[in-house]
């Protein structure tokens, strides 16, 4: 059984544009005999001639006619189908999902990051907020495709590729007129006993709480809870109203709202790393965007 084929509906479109099948074959860069084929292959398949051969001339019958003003019109829409389709099948403008803890600030750089690699290669982007531990899941759920994380966690990540992006300080958010700290430039976490947290640290949370959590307790004191917690960024704006501290990240020296200041911490070991994960059963696009995302983080 013979089949319709678009290059035969390109075909006859040339054929009537250039009034000729000599001046089409020329154009395709077909033989003129291999054209006249496709035509006949074309009119036994839809079973009417489009063209009267009585003339020298191309001429087209009215079921020709009509049949080009239907197949002109739809051909642009044809095209962009299998434009679109084609890059879904070269992953271009794919929508992947990135998710970031509360504690990753979404800031500028980042946002340029994935605005230059979604316009290079042609990919969307979906971003949402989920906890570290949260992240992990998803990913093995396939809910995200990448995930931006702060270690410690308590779920495994065998099955979840890793990638250090950044270091950087923690930091105390305290409020600029917190009697034990006005003077201050720098902290320890042992300053900290007899303050009240708006960010509760919590060793079985995973990301930041554990990793504050473990300071605490280091420092020989459990965190106490302040009467209003948050482990969102709105916990800066607890501390603008003197409900207590917190510890984070330095980069949230970028969201400080008034009233608010932070301190670095004098302790060793008072860092956060921030690393993207993406699951180690991934396609080949999901890899190319996190080795891009990494890379572009290095430069």
């Amino acid at each position: 059984m013979v089949m319709l084929t678009l290059k035969q509906f390109q075909y006859f479109i040339k054929i009537v544009e250039e009034g000729s099948f000599t001046a089409a074959s020329e154009k395709l860069f077909i033989a003129q005999s291999a054209l006249s084929r496709q035509m006949k292959l074309l009119e036994e398949e839809i079973d009417f001639q489009l063209f009267d051969r009585t003339d020298k001339k191309v001429k087209l019958t009215a079921a020709g006619e009509a049949f080009y003003k239907k197949i002109k019109d739809n051909m642009h829409y044809l095209n962009e189908i299998i434009g679109v389709s084609k890059n879904i099948a070269e992953g271009k403008n794919r929508q992947i999902k990135i998710a970031h803890s509360s504690s990753i600030i979404m800031d500028d750089r980042k946002i340029q990051i994935l605005k230059e690699i979604s316009l290079t290669q042609q990919i969307n982007f979906e971003i949402n907020t989920l906890s570290s531990e949260h992240q992990i899941l998803a990913l093995l759920n396939g809910e995200i495709d990448i995930g931006l994380i702060r270690p410690p966690v308590r779920h495994t990540l065998d099955d979840v590729n890793v990638i250090k992006l950044y270091e950087e300080p923690l930091m105390v958010a305290v409020h600029i007129d917190h009697a034990k700290f006005t003077n201050k430039e720098k902290v320890s976490v042992k300053d900290l006993k007899d303050e009240y947290f708006v960010s509760t640290p919590h060793s079985k949370r995973g990301g930041l709480s554990y990793l504050v959590s473990n300071l605490c307790l280091a420092a020989g004191f459990t965190p106490q809870k302040a009467p209003i917690q948050s482990r969102k960024i709105s916990q800066l704006q607890l501390v603008a109203a003197n409900v207590g501290v917190s510890i984070v990240p330095e980069e949230f020296q970028q969201i400080l709202p008034a009233h608010v200041k932070l301190l670095p911490l004098t302790d060793l070991l008072s860092l956060s790393e921030v690393v993207l994960i993406y699951k180690k059963d991934h396609d080949e696009m999901i890899q190319h965007c996190a080795e891009l995302i990494y890379q572009t983080f290095q430069s």
